[in-house]
C-alpha cells in the first residue's frame, strides 16, 4: 500500500500543494485556516489513515467536511482554479441544475457567487448524498432542493458502479470504475428535472456525471434547449466523440464557449434577433 502511494498522482500533487508558496497564499485568501488544508492532504494521502471528517470554513461563506482526499481535489479545482466560475450569469437570482452534486462544493461555490440562486442538487450515491446535506445544512444556506438521484436521458433503474479510490468517479458506466461492485439508483429524465423549476427558465445546468452528460445532452430537443440557457459539462474521454455533442447542442440552438481547462465545456445559447 505505502509502495503505491508514494508512487501516485496523488502523493506528487499532495506535495506540489504543500511546498507551493503560491497555492498556501491562495488558500489563505479561501479558508480561514489554511495550515488545517495541508493537514488534511497529510491525513487523507493514506486511504482509512484518518477516518474522521475534516471541516473547513470559507472566507467567502460556507464550510465543508473532508471525508477523503478527493474532497481536497475537487475543492482546488472549485475554489482556487475558479473552474466553474463560467459562464457568468446575467442575473442574480439565477436557477441552477447541479447534476453530480457530490459532496456540494460546487453548489457552495455558486452561493457565494450568486446567493439569492436557487439550486436543485442532484446525486445518487447515498454517503455523497449525506455530505451533501451536512456540508449545504451547516453553511446555513437557503434556497436550494436536494434529490438523492442521478439524471439521464430517460428515466429508470440503474447499477451505479462504484469507485473505490474516487468518490466523484462513481458510475453507470462500469468502465470508469475500478471494480464490479455496484448499488441500484434511480433516475430522472432530464425533461422532468427541468418540470421541476415550476416553469422557470434554468440559467445553468451544471453536468458532472462520469459519462451520463452523453445521453443528458443527446435527449435534448431544440424546445427543450430554450429551457436551458447555458450547459458547463466535463467531459468522459474515451466514452464518446466530444464532436457529436458539440455539434448536437450547434443543432439545437448553442454556440461553444472556449474554457481554459480542456476537460470543462461550457454551451450557451445563440442570441436570437427578431426579424
Amino acid at each position: 500500500m505505502l509502495m503505491r502511494i508514494m508512487r501516485s498522482w496523488r502523493l506528487r500533487w499532495a506535495l506540489k500543494e504543500i511546498v507551493s508558496t503560491s497555492n498556501f497564499s491562495n488558500h489563505k485568501q479561501i479558508l480561514y485556516t489554511p495550515l488545517k488544508y495541508r493537514l488534511a492532504l497529510l491525513l487523507k494521502l493514506i486511504p482509512r489513515l484518518w477516518t474522521a471528517p475534516i471541516k473547513l470554513r470559507l472566507k467567502n461563506g460556507g464550510i465543508f467536511y473532508v471525508k477523503d482526499f478527493m474532497t481536497l481535489y475537487i475543492f482546488k479545482e472549485i475554489f482556487v482554479d475558479h473552474s466553474y466560475d463560467y459562464p457568468k450569469m446575467h442575473t442574480d437570482q439565477p436557477i441552477i441544475i447541479d447534476v453530480g452534486a457530490n459532496a456540494g462544493l460546487f453548489s457552495i461555490r455558486m452561493k457565494q457567487l450568486y446567493p439569492n440562486s436557487f439550486i436543485y442538487c442532484y446525486e445518487p450515491f447515498s454517503s455523497n448524498y449525506e455530505q451533501l446535506k451536512r456540508n449545504l445544512e451547516q453553511s446555513h444556506f437557503s434556497g436550494y432542493e436536494l434529490f438523492v438521484k442521478g439524471v439521464g436521458g430517460t428515466a429508470r433503474k440503474e447499477k451505479l458502479f462504484i469507485h473505490h479510490k474516487n468518490s466523484g468517479g462513481h458510475s453507470i458506466n462500469q468502465g470508469l470504475t475500478d471494480g464490479n461492485d455496484y448499488v441500484e439508483i434511480e433516475l430522472a429524465d432530464i425533461q422532468s428535472v427541468l418540470n421541476n423549476v415550476a416553469g422557470k427558465r434554468c440559467n445553468l445546468l451544471k453536468l458532472d456525471c462520469e459519462g451520463a452528460e452523453y445521453e443528458i445532452i443527446k435527449s435534448l430537443d431544440e424546445e427543450t434547449a430554450q429551457r436551458i440557457e447555458s450547459i458547463i459539462f466535463e467531459n468522459t474521454p474515451g466514452q464518446y466523440e466530444l464532436k457529436e455533442l458539440i455539434k448536437h447542442l450547434d443543432s439545437i440552438g448553442y454556440q461553444i464557449g472556449s474554457h481554459e481547462d480542456p476537460r470543462l465545456v461550457i454551451a450557451s445559447q445563440r442570441p436570437r434577433f427578431s426579424q
